[in-house]
């Protein structure tokens, strides 16, 4: 992680889906990188994907996906994400997770609305924050 990475401008998204690499990129990043970039919010630096255990046959399933966003302006960014990310077909469960404060904190996507500033424990698969 660069030495300039500032925790309270990074959100993760979590998305609790089967979704390839290509189209995650393809549906979600694409589209959040264009929403982010017009408004001068940040932009995608990173995603991944996140395989389950072993199966009795070897094969590993997708748990779920995560993109990694840079914002300039947090609360900002997260109210575009909170609009954008249901239109992209973002399933029931999707989380962002940043920080404020040094507290780390999720909102959770339960239909019609966001459930926002939980407290979270979950940390990003790669950087543990």
């Amino acid at each position: 992680m660069a030495e300039d990475f500032d925790v309270e401008q990074f959100v993760y998204i979590k998305i609790p889906d089967a979704i390839q690499p290509s189209d995650r990129s393809d549906i979600f990043e694409g589209p959040i990188d264009m929403a982010l970039g017009s408004g001068a919010l940040g932009y995608v630096s990173g995603g991944g994907t996140l395989l389950g255990r072993a199966g009795s046959n070897g094969t590993r399933l997708i748990e779920f996906c995560g993109i990694d966003i840079n914002t300039t302006d947090r609360e900002a960014a997260l109210k575009v994400l909170r609009n954008l990310l249901p239109t992209l077909g973002a399933p029931l469960g999707t989380e962002l997770h940043y920080t404020v404060g040094g507290v780390r904190l999720q909102d959770c996507y339960v239909g019609v609305e966001w459930r926002t500033g939980d407290a979270r424990s979950f940390l990003h698969p790669a950087f543990d924050i």
